[in-house]
């Protein structure tokens, strides 16, 4: 009797899709649409060139490269940060850093409201401004057994959001949590019999 070979279609993927952070999402929005009409006021006044801004040339083209500038790396991070569960760790990719948890690390995970976690009472004006477009999501709380750095060390690189206030991990707010939460059960189960 022929056994029959596992096809390559039926194999398991070697990585998970990659979910893109709603937070990061957040703060591009935010920044968005101020750089942009920054940036077309400044190109606007640079081209017509009227007589009473001819003394600000120079700065005006310093305010059209840094608003170009913060523009295109707005669009670059977005792009840039995702979580996405890999055969041995769960990799969360921020805009300058990453963090590779290892599924034996994993204590738990659970679904969390951000509007739980994080009461918009609790939250000053400016982030009561940031946070309330995403707070009826639901994320992820990944509860590991340590930080893999000091929360000092992490607040330097991401939302202090990202941080659990009520256990020892991460927040992962994501578009599709569902998805992202039965991904990272299937990787985890699967890097134990690796």
């Amino acid at each position: 009797m022929k056994t029959k070979r596992r096809s390559t279609a039926d194999a398991p993927p070697k990585r998970g899709r990659r979910h893109p952070l709603l937070l990061q999402q957040r703060f591009n929005e935010m920044v968005f649409w101020p750089t942009t009409i920054i940036t077309a006021l400044s190109v606007t006044l640079l081209i017509l060139d009227p007589p009473e801004v001819a003394a600000y040339r120079p700065h005006l083209t310093i305010v059209l490269v840094g608003s170009a500038g913060v523009l295109i790396l707005t669009l670059l991070f977005r792009l840039r940060a995702y979580a996405c569960c890999q055969p041995q760790v769960l990799r969360i990719q921020l805009p300058f850093h990453h963090l590779d948890i290892p599924y034996r690390e994993i204590q738990a995970t659970r679904p969390a409201e951000l509007f739980r976690l994080f009461p918009l009472q609790q939250q000053g004006f400016l982030r009561r401004n940031f946070l309330s477009p995403v707070l009826g999501h639901t994320a992820i709380v990944v509860e590991l057994k340590e930080l893999p750095w000091s929360r000092l060390w992490l607040r330097l690189w991401m939302s202090q959001y990202m941080l659990s206030p009520d256990a020892q991990g991460l927040v992962v707010a994501v578009p599709d949590w569902m998805a992202f939460h039965n991904e990272l059960g299937e990787f985890k189960a699967r890097s134990q019999y690796a």
